[in-house]
C-alpha cells in the first residue's frame, strides 16, 4: 500500500472506522470547556478551581492499583474504549445532578468519575499500533487529525452560540452536560457495532514486578515525552479559558472560535502534507519551534490585551501540531520494542498520571503569582525537546546507514 496520495477509502476498516469513531465523538470535547465556564460563572476563580482539579488527581491516582486488582484479565479494546466512554456518562450525569449546598463535593465526584476513565486511555495508542499499518501509518495518522476537526470545526461554533447568545445561563451548561452524558451513550453503541477487535490490541495493568527492558533509545525519548508532556500540561484548558474569558474578557463563543480556528489549520496543513513526503527531523523540530513561538503569542497576546495574537498562538500551536504528531508518534513505535509497546504506552500513562497530579494547582498558582510564567517555562522545556529529537534522529539515521 502506497503512501503517497493515500485516500481515507483506502485505509483499512479498522483504521476507518477508528478514526471515524473519533470524529462522531469530537463534539463531546465542548465539555471541558464548557466546564470551566460554568464553575467560573459559579463564582469559583482560577486557583480554587486548580485546587479542585489537583484533588481530582490525587483521588485518581490510586486507580490503576485498583483496576489491577479488579482485572485479572487484560481487556478486549471494545470494552476498554466503552469503559471510557461510561465513566464519562457517569460523570457528566452527576455534574448535571449538582445542586444545593453540596454542590462542590458532588462536582467533585462527577470529576473524578470521569477522571477515572484516563486509566483506560494507553487501549488508544495501543489500537492505533495495529489498525494503522507500518507502511502507512504517518498518513493514517495525519487523517486520524484531520477528519475529526471537520465535525468539531462545525459543532463548537453553533453551540458556543448559543451558550453565549441564546442561553447564556448556568442552567444551559447544566443541560448540556446531560446531553453529552447521552452522547457517550451513544459512543458505546457504535464502538460495538463498528470497532474491530485485534488480538494483539488489548488493554491491562501492568504490576509493579514485571521488568520493563526497552531499546537504548528508550530514555531519550523518555525525557522528550517527559518535557512535552510538562510544556503542554501547563497551559492545559483551565489556563487558556482563564486567560480569554477573564484577563481578556471575551466570551465562550470568542474561545469556540478559537477551536475553529484549530479545526481550520489542522484541515488545511493536513490536506497539504497527506501528500508529501514525510522528513522526520525537520517536521519534529519545525513542529516543536511553533510550539514556541505560540507560548510567545500568547505572552504578546497579555501585554497588548488583545486577542489577535491569541489566534495567532493558535494557528501556530495546530499547525505544529499537525506536523509533529505523525512523526512524534511513529518514531515512539520505531524507536520501543514491538513485544513491549502496550506496556510501555501504558508505562507512559502511569508518568503522565504522575507529573499531572499537582499540575492544575501549579499552572493555576503560576498564571496567579504572574500571568507569563506558564508560558515561559513551556517554553524552555520545548527548547530542550528539540534538542532531544537532533539527537535521536541522528542517531537513527546512523544507524540505517
Amino acid at each position: 500500500m502506497q503512501s503517497k496520495n493515500l485516500r481515507f477509502r483506502d485505509l483499512p476498516k479498522d483504521a476507518k472506522n477508528y478514526i471515524m469513531m473519533h470524529a462522531l465523538g469530537s463534539p463531546l470535547m465542548i465539555g471541558e470547556y464548557a466546564l470551566i465556564m460554568y464553575l467560573f460563572m459559579s463564582g469559583y476563580v482560577v486557583l480554587q478551581l486548580g485546587v479542585l482539579f489537583t484533588l481530582v488527581n490525587i483521588i485518581v491516582a490510586s486507580g490503576p492499583l485498583i483496576v489491577g486488582k479488579l482485572l485479572d484479565r487484560a481487556l478486549g479494546a471494545r470494552i476498554a474504549m466503552s469503559v471510557i466512554h461510561f465513566l464519562e456518562f457517569l460523570g457528566y450525569l452527576i455534574i448535571f445532578l449538582a445542586a444545593g449546598p453540596y454542590t462542590s463535593l458532588i462536582l467533585l465526584i462527577g470529576l473524578t468519575v470521569m477522571k477515572f476513565g484516563t486509566i483506560f486511555y494507553p487501549i488508544y495508542p495501543t489500537y492505533e499500533h495495529y489498525a494503522f499499518p507500518e507502511e502507512i501509518r504517518e498518513k493514517a495518522f495525519l487523517y486520524h487529525i484531520i477528519i475529526p476537526e471537520y465535525v468539531q470545526g462545525l459543532a463548537f461554533p453553533i453551540m458556543g452560540f448559543v451558550l453565549s447568545y441564546v442561553f447564556p445561563s448556568l442552567l444551559a451548561y447544566r443541560y448540556l452536560f446531560l446531553g453529552l452524558a447521552a452522547g457517550n451513550l451513544l459512543m458505546i453503541a457504535y464502538i460495538h457495532s463498528r470497532i474491530g477487535e485485534i488480538k494483539e490490541a488489548r488493554f491491562k495493568v501492568e504490576k509493579s514486578k514485571n521488568k520493563f527492558r526497552i531499546a537504548k533509545a528508550f530514555f531519550s525519548i523518555f525525557a522528550i515525552e517527559i518535557c512535552l508532556l510538562l510544556a503542554e500540561s501547563l497551559i492545559p484548558t483551565l489556563v487558556l479559558a482563564y486567560f480569554v474569558l477573564l484577563l481578556l474578557k471575551y466570551s465562550f463563543f470568542t474561545l469556540m472560535l478559537l477551536e475553529v480556528m484549530n479545526s481550520a489549520v489542522t484541515i488545511l496543513m493536513g490536506n497539504i502534507l497527506k501528500n508529501k513526503e514525510v522528513n522526520s527531523r525537520n517536521w519534529l523540530v519545525i513542529g516543536v519551534l511553533l510550539f514556541m513561538l505560540g507560548q510567545g503569542m500568547f505572552i504578546l497576546a497579555g501585554y497588548l490585551k488583545s486577542i489577535i495574537p491569541v489566534f495567532a498562538a493558535i494557528v501556530f500551536l495546530t499547525a505544529g501540531n499537525v506536523l509533529w504528531f505523525p512523526v512524534h508518534r511513529s518514531l515512539l513505535y520505531r524507536t520501543i520494542p514491538r513485544e513491549k509497546r502496550g506496556t510501555f504506552f501504558g508505562s507512559i500513562s502511569t508518568v503522565e498520571r504522575t507529573i499531572s497530579i499537582f499540575i492544575p494547582f501549579i499552572s493555576a498558582l503560576l498564571i496567579t503569582i504572574y500571568v507569563y510564567l506558564p508560558f515561559v517555562i513551556a517554553m524552555t522545556l520545548y527548547t530542550v525537546s528539540i534538542m532531544g529529537y537532533i539527537k535521536i534522529t541522528k542517531r537513527n539515521a546512523r544507524q540505517r546507514e
